[in-house]
């Protein structure tokens, strides 16, 4: 059997069926039908994949029984070893003697060791009251349980509510969250509006509800009036000074190499328009090095877009997903929420929201991008904006969403606007240094000022546009029969895997606010501001791989049952339906009956997907 270094094309391709087929036969299961849910593909490394089932447990529900719905997660570790690994009781591995894949029945997912015990309606009960967290006055009263996200082996966060109270569950790798719960605990200190801490305990933080709704809703509806980017920008300069010291995490750009490498191996046609991109991108920045300060000289977020900001009356009241907090550039911060507002706007041009929400979203990306481009370099601005977008080309495909390929071009397609208006911004800054010069004066040249090859596509010249239609402007739509993506509801972008984690360099000290660290400029245009419709380094342990312990089916067979099953075996481990974990601690009685199903996730196209940080609600861009 051919695959690929990484185990994605076994994973993703026809081959998983039979790999499936044997897992669930294994434990007594008879496999129907199954469906490719989410992948993280980590080109050269590693693959996770999560698949949705329909599986019948004719020893456990009787022969007569129809067939349930069932998760099941796989992983393909070749390029890097398995880290992290702690629970592995209740996973099978098989392998061919070339490769060797994980499969797990969610919520059993081995990276993430409390899942069990918070995804059973009639358990996450006695895991909240062993933590000592109470949410409504009756404990009587049914708890219930929203996924907000999975990602398998990586994190999930649910929403547990009772009698009008809820709290959100954060699950992760143990030996992240004694970090996470520190760093909530100094920006709360600092007055930073983040959730408050309740408990956590190996690898569970259990955060309070925050006020307001998130900004993801909030511009669709009421477009700039959701906040003012002084807000925004007031809320990043309320990042304490002393988080300057934590571990520097590259920003989105330094990894565009990264992101072009994810997105070109599933589509390979994209692969000339992405080189063109990073090479801008790479450039671009470069020059920038010549005339400023380049060096990350403020405390950022990490991770800031509208889905991460709470509002309520037009204030910006609270702020989600702090894990990576540090040492950084403003630019960054500003960027990633301008990249994520940009291809939100451009899910209009696809039918994936109306007109009105499109103008709305596309008028908030002009009047904050002109703040913005007050606070920090346009040119730096708008190449940081195309390295985010970048990145979020990775989504569609990760996230399996109908015409993936299509909706991956439009992002990339995003991405080279950016790079148009980093162009157009840079020119502008010549002309104007030229025009305050003394006259003869000649006037160096910059590397964004032209192209170093063709234009890529929807980009804009270094005089200015070469089109007449806006980055976000609204589009035709495509004829009939064409490759646009399918109207479905809308999603949050889906933010990408991450790259290698990277040492922070030697920095010095930052003020409480950054000093201005550019020439001076002239004014952003509104007419020129981006308007288009619109992410997990987990530091990782050396864990030993048990020994591989059953070969699995290659036979390509994606929906139908029948091919041939490996043989039963005693010491593997159960994959079947059982009760969930019914005590914790081990002497604690159960306080009902446990439920034999874990709550259903959401499919991946309902999904918000999740950040390299606390995943967001997964109805945070619904519109009403």
């Amino acid at each position: 059997m051919s695959h690929t270094q990484d185990g994605s094309e076994l994973l993703t391709g026809p081959g998983a069926g039979g790999l499936l087929r044997s897992a669930v036969g294994n434990s007594g299961g008879v496999l129907h039908s199954w469906q490719l849910d989410h992948v993280d593909h980590r080109p050269g490394r590693s693959t996770k994949a999560l698949y949705r089932t329909m599986v019948a447990w004719p020893e456990l529900d009787g022969p007569q029984a129809p067939a349930r719905e069932e998760l099941f997660g796989a992983s393909a570790h070749i390029g890097e070893r398995e880290k992290n690994l702690y629970v592995a009781e209740q996973t099978l591995v098989m392998t061919d003697g070339d490769i060797n894949v994980r499969v797990w029945r969610y919520p059993h997912d081995p990276w993430l060791p409390m899942l069990p015990l918070v995804c059973y309606p009639d358990v996450v009960g006695r895991t909240l009251h062993d933590l000592g967290v109470t949410l409504g006055p009756d404990p009587t009263t049914p708890i219930a349980i929203d996924v907000v996200s999975y990602r398998p082996g990586r994190r999930a966060v649910l929403r547990a509510s009772q009698d009008g109270h809820a709290v959100f569950l954060k699950v992760m790798q143990p030996h992240r969250s004694e970090e996470i719960v520190d760093r909530h605990q100094r920006l709360l200190a600092a007055g930073v509006p983040v959730p408050a801490v309740i408990a956590h305990h190996n690898g569970l933080v259990v955060l309070e509800e925050l006020p307001g709704r998130p900004l993801a809703r909030a511009v669709i509806d009421e477009g700039v009036a959701a906040c003012t980017a002084e807000d925004l920008v007031a809320l990043l300069d309320r990042l304490p000074a002393s988080m300057y010291t934590v571990q520097l995490r590259p920003p989105w750009t330094d990894s565009v190499d990264f992101y072009a490498g994810i997105v070109s191996s599933s589509v390979p046609a994209l692969g000339p328009r992405l080189d063109a991109l990073v090479r801008t991108i790479r450039d671009g920045l470069a020059a920038l090095e010549q005339r400023m300060d380049m060096r990350p000289h403020d405390v950022v977020h990490g991770d800031f877009y509208e889905a991460q900001v709470f509002v309520s009356g037009g204030k910006v009241v609270g702020v989600l997903d702090i894990d990576t907090v540090g040492p950084g550039r403003r630019a960054d911060d500003l960027a990633c929420l301008l990249a994520h507002l940009s291809v939100l706007a451009d899910y209009g041009n696809a039918g994936r929201i109306d007109r009105a929400m499109q103008e709305r979203v596309e008028e908030a990306i002009r009047t904050w991008h002109t703040t913005f481009a007050d606070r920090v370099d346009p040119t730096e601005l708008a190449l940081r904006s195309a390295g985010v977008v970048l990145s979020l080309a990775t989504g569609p495909h990760r996230q399996q969403e109908a015409s993936w390929e299509a909706a991956t071009e439009a992002i990339v397609r995003v991405a080279e606007e950016w790079v148009g208006l980093a162009r157009t911004a840079e020119s502008r800054r010549l002309t104007t240094q030229q025009q305050a010069s003394p006259a003869g004066t000649p006037v160096r040249p910059s590397a964004m000022s032209a192209p170093s090859g063709p234009a890529p596509q929807g980009t804009t010249s270094a005089q200015g546009p070469t089109s007449t239609q806006g980055p976000t402007s609204a589009r035709h739509a495509p004829p009939a029969g064409s490759s646009a993506p399918a109207q479905q509801p809308l999603q949050q972008p889906s933010p990408p895997q991450a790259p290698p984690q990277q040492h922070a360099p030697p920095m010095q000290a930052p003020q409480q606010q950054a000093p201005q660290q550019q020439a001076p400029q002239q004014q952003t245009p509104q007419q020129h501001a981006p308007q288009q419709a619109l992410q997990q380094v987990a530091d990782q342990r050396t864990h030993q791989q048990p020994p591989a312990r059953q070969l699995y089916d290659t036979q390509p067979h994606p929906t139908e049952p029948g091919s041939t099953q490996a043989p039963r075996s005693a010491q593997a481990p159960t994959l079947a339906p059982q009760d969930p974990p019914t005590t914790w601690p081990e002497d604690s009685p159960p306080q009902s009956p446990p439920s034999t199903q874990p709550v259903p996730i959401p499919r991946s196209g309902d999904s918000g997907d999740d950040s390299p940080t606390q995943e967001r609600r997964i109805d945070s861009t619904q519109p009403h």
